[in-house]
């Protein structure tokens, strides 16, 4: 069980974790991080990641587009601080994989978890507007990370 929530929070393969500044613009109304921006950490972290992986989006190439997001908010997350925001593995297919996310604040001694999301990612061909396979080094890492995780997988 998930600390104060009464949930259990499945933890998948990470394939890697980001780490993310919270801005004082980013807070709500009511002072904690506003909704619209957990998405828009998760992209960030995700255009990283890929391009640590040297896989920048290029415009007329091939790359990701979002199937379908999703986040369920766990606990309020409140300026000033930084996130650390893992990128898990659900799923490998052959054009997609499903990403799986916690978000956690850094530096803070403890493992609760504020939110967790997910995400479909499909490569496409961005001229063709069709999927294709994932490229070599991605799925060489997701691989990788799976296969270092073992066989076990969450509940």
């Amino acid at each position: 069980m998930e600390k104060g929530t009464g949930m259990k929070i499945a933890a998948w393969p990470i394939i890697d974790r980001r780490r993310i500044v919270m801005r004082w613009g980013d807070m709500d109304a009511l002072g904690h991080l506003n909704n619209t921006c957990y998405f828009r950490y998760l992209e960030q972290i995700r255009i990283d990641w890929l391009e640590s992986l040297g896989e920048a989006i290029r415009p007329g190439a091939a790359g990701p587009v979002i199937a379908s997001t999703g986040c369920t908010f766990l606990r309020e997350l409140r300026y000033p601080g930084e996130l650390d925001i893992t990128i898990e593995i659900e799923h490998l297919g052959r054009s997609s994989l499903k990403l799986r996310h916690r978000f956690f604040r850094y530096g803070s001694g403890d493992d609760i978890v504020y939110a967790t999301a997910e995400a479909v990612l499909v490569w496409v061909d961005y001229a063709q507007g069709q999927a294709t396979a994932l490229p070599a080094v991605l799925r060489a890492a997701v691989e990788g990370a799976l296969a270092a995780a073992g066989p076990s997988v969450p509940e």
